[in-house]
């Protein structure tokens, strides 16, 4: 499951996706991206990652298909309980110059408030 909000100009983009992302996921994101990337660029962006089990194999080909919007992001705070700790670190090799800073789940409002800053 994917939800995406802050799609008008001047908002965070914030993702929020839970369990399994599939191709349709993927393409909802890519698509938020490419619309955000029009509006202004660059821009920050929210990730909630919820009970994250993996992605399927269709979702997993999509995904390299963002790879060229992710450069227009200058910050992303990363919300994640236990499943998806300590990813940012790779992230941020993935994404040079891209500011990540990750926070547990109770922290929401914190990260919401560091990414819009």
């Amino acid at each position: 499951m994917l939800e995406v909000n802050g799609r008008e100009q001047g908002d965070v983009l914030e993702v929020t996706t839970e369990g399994t992302a599939t191709q349709e996921d993927l393409q909802k994101f890519k698509d938020a991206l490419k619309s955000k990337k029009m509006q202004e660029e660059p821009f920050n962006i929210l990730f909630v990652f919820k009970n994250i089990e993996g992605n399927t194999a269709k979702a997993m080909l999509e995904a390299w298909k963002v790879v060229p919007y992710l450069k227009s992001i200058k910050k992303s705070a990363i919300v994640a309980d236990e499943s998806f700790m300590g990813l940012n670190e790779n992230l941020e090799k993935l994404i040079p110059g891209v500011e990540i800073i990750q926070y547990p789940m109770e922290e929401l409002e914190s990260a919401r408030k560091w990414v819009r800053a």
